[in-house]
């Protein structure tokens, strides 16, 4: 076999680990093992099990995360006005945006999201979670100079919202949601969220921004 198609099976028979044990529980030993290799040719070829694990999850990881960010710089750089009138709009522009990455590498945020505790993936979603609380903040920051009357929000309160929103996202990884039904479930959390940041914020909510 060339050194490329022993990788690949390598890796297939890591992803699978991973699926069936976890992250903390997989065995490199059983990756050789299955694989058709010693452990020593293993380490020689992957310094360690968050190096397949990464090789797995990376590319799909990195296009959501990046992407995520340019979606909020991109906001955050638009005029006061364009943000104030385009926030929902914005959103479930981005949100759909995230669910065809989300399922152009279904796999590698399932190996995230439910069997990726002790790697270095663990914080994944965590730091979208900051991503999102830093724009809101920011945004509420705008809102004060256009001259709103908004409500002080707790930073506190904005990570808890944030979490629980991006945490909702990926349930449908968790729980094997087709994409159809995937972007039905998060449209309407998507409305629920836009109408209680509005009520919080003290705005009147308009599904047509």
């Amino acid at each position: 076999m060339k050194d490329t198609d022993i990788e690949l099976k390598i890796l297939e028979i890591a992803k699978k680990e991973f699926m069936e044990q976890g992250y903390m529980n997989a065995s490199m030993r059983v990756i050789a093992e299955k694989s058709g290799c010693t452990t020593g040719m293993l380490y020689s070829r992957f310094a360690d099990k968050n190096k397949i694990f990464s090789i797995l999850v990376k590319e799909g990881a990195d296009k959501l995360l990046n992407g995520f960010k340019n979606k909020l710089d991109l906001f955050g750089n638009s005029t006061p006005k364009e943000q104030i009138s385009s926030m929902h709009s914005f959103s479930e522009q981005g949100m759909e945006e995230i669910m065809d990455i989300i399922y152009e590498y279904f796999d590698s945020f399932k190996l995230i999201v439910c069997y990726g505790f002790g790697s270095s993936y663990e914080h994944y979603v965590d730091n979208l979670v900051d991503m999102e609380v830093e724009s809101s903040i920011k945004f509420m920051d705008v809102l004060r100079e256009e001259g709103y009357i908004v409500r002080n929000i707790r930073v506190d309160l904005c990570h808890m919202l944030a979490s629980s929103l991006l945490n909702g996202i990926f349930e449908t990884v968790a729980h094997d949601f087709g994409k159809d039904d995937a972007i039905e479930y998060v449209n309407s959390l998507q409305d629920f969220y836009a109408a209680g940041w509005d009520r919080l914020l003290g705005l009147k909510y308009d599904k047509e921004n």
